[in-house]
């Protein structure tokens, strides 16, 4: 499933005739292709309904009757397009662009030009006000509106695309959730249907077992080929009499390969995200852990060549899923960082999940030459059998969030800020879990109040600073935001 937004861009103009028409319609035309040509350069894709829209007697630029803009909402929906950004370069009748958003009823931004030359402050203020006061539906109760930013409007775009996207797709989770009996890693699935997400489906994990099975007896030689890879690669497999013994290890690799090979079977949905309960049935009952699931499924490459990075989180965690697919969806790039909350310091946290996460972040990379000679492998610290995924995250701007629910009612979490190098005196003071991947990150707030404000043992993270997307994709859902690196939100907050 594509993570680029799709952008419709249409500009109106004023139906009367005056005496600097022409003027007018070249202004207008140089600003809406100037927008689309910022939209373009961000890597959206626009949808330009405006020269099929166009009444071809007409010499104007912008759309100026109800026909027109019927035309254009018509070609708006045939294109899929995710939100309508409006130019409000000059003057135009409110009814107009009201028409648009009534008919589209997809997420909208109102922009012009910082130009006192021209109406355009006029015009948005009074296309906005008209919005409001109709109310024709929540689009047009809850547009955005920008003057002179452009980029702006991209962040906008990226972020409301991102929640777009996911409300069209679904969620697989292998096993179920609650797992160890985490209530907070449980959801609403109905109200998640209603609000966030397509679909949310469910199957057994015994279905990666008979998988793995059925690789390990017919197609022994996939294992191996994959084992090789990651050697071959410089990937540092250590392993013991106990747990990463070459009989688990091979276990562990088949369900790998046997979840890619379920994928594929249900390649008809619009998946972009997968959880694994693991624990028991897997770690226990099966005798191996499922590390290699979080691990590789969010890479986008393994033995058997390139392949689709999806997100994966752990324990039937709901909440982190969605959110590590809305990160996902901001389509920067990289693969969400999920794990645990395994420590909480004055001057940093650290991120490290119970036996892998994505191996992108060992180099930041999606080359398999770059991450593969920083892992390691070696026996876990739970379950039955099996080995964790080991790396050293590395330092860099990031972006920490986590939607979690109070009272039944969500919130997203979100902080801008610095993953650190994960220094040999960092290291020696691990102990339990010191075989998991591991990635330090301050956000610049005392401890005491991240203390009081965590809403689970899990986060995520994404590198760079998403937080204005991802804010956006929040107000488009109507989930509050709490700034988990700003000292004053989180003195104010109160669960």
């Amino acid at each position: 499933m594509s993570t680029t937004t799709t952008v419709a861009l249409v500009s109106f103009t004023d139906p009367r005739r005056t005496g600097f028409e022409e003027e007018r319609e070249q202004y207008l035309r140089e600003r809406h292709q100037a927008m689309a040509a910022t939209l373009t350069a961000a890597g959206l894709r626009v949808l330009d309904p405006m020269a099929s829209a166009k009444d071809p007697t007409d010499s104007a630029f912008g759309l100026r009757t109800t026909a027109e803009t019927m035309q254009a909402a018509q070609a708006i929906k045939a294109g899929g397009a995710d939100c309508l950004v409006i130019g409000c370069w000059h003057w135009t009748e409110p009814m107009l662009p009201l028409a648009l958003v009534r008919e589209t009823d997809i997420p909208v931004m109102l922009f012009t030009e910082d130009d006192p030359t021209w109406a355009g402050a006029v015009n948005l203020s009074a296309v906005g006000a008209s919005l409001w006061e109709v109310g024709s539906n929540r689009h047009a109760r809850t547009h955005a509106r920008a003057l002179g930013e452009p980029q702006r409007v991209v962040r906008w775009a990226v972020g409301v695309g991102a929640m777009q996207r996911l409300r069209r797709s679904a969620l697989l989770l292998w096993g179920g959730s609650y797992c160890l009996r985490m209530e907070h890693l449980q959801d609403d699935i109905p109200t998640l249907k209603a609000r966030f997400v397509g679909d949310v489906l469910q199957e057994g994990q015994y279905s990666l077992i008979c998988g793995a099975e059925r690789i390990l007896a017919e197609e022994p030689a996939r294992v191996e080929h994959f084992i090789a890879w990651l050697v071959d690669g410089g990937a540092k497999v250590v392993y013991d009499e106990r747990m990463l013994t070459e009989d688990s290890f091979r276990r562990q690799v088949a369900l790998y390969l046997a979840s890619r090979d379920r994928l594929a079977e249900l390649s008809g949905e619009p998946i972009v995200g997968v959880s694994i309960h693991c624990q028991p049935e897997l770690s226990v009952d099966y005798g191996v852990t499922a590390c290699m699931l979080p691990a590789f499924l969010p890479f986008a490459a393994d033995a058997e060549g390139p392949r689709q990075a999806l997100p994966t989180v752990c324990e039937g965690d709901i909440k982190g899923l969605l959110t590590c697919c809305l990160l996902d969806q901001l389509g920067t790039g990289a693969p969400p960082l999920f794990g645990d909350l395994k420590y909480l310091g004055e001057e940093y946290l650290i991120i490290s999940n119970c036996g892998a996460s994505s191996v992108f972040y060992a180099a930041n990379s999606w080359d398999p030459a770059q991450v593969l000679p920083k892992l390691t492998i070696q026996g876990q610290c739970q379950g039955e059998s099996g080995g964790a995924v080991g790396y050293n995250g590395l330092a860099g701007p990031v972006t920490l969030a986590r939607l979690v629910r109070i009272g039944g009612e969500y919130l997203m979490q979100l902080g801008r800020g610095r993953s650190l190098e994960i220094t040999p005196a960092v290291t020696r003071s691990i102990l339990w879990g010191k075989m998991w991947p591991h990635v330090a990150i301050s956000l610049g707030v005392p401890r005491e109040l991240l203390v009081n404000a965590v809403g689970s043992n899990h986060y995520s993270a994404l590198p760079g600073d998403h937080t204005s997307a991802v804010e956006h994709a929040c107000r488009e859902a109507g989930i509050p935001v709490l700034r988990l690196d700003r000292e004053e939100e989180l003195r104010a907050f109160r669960a």
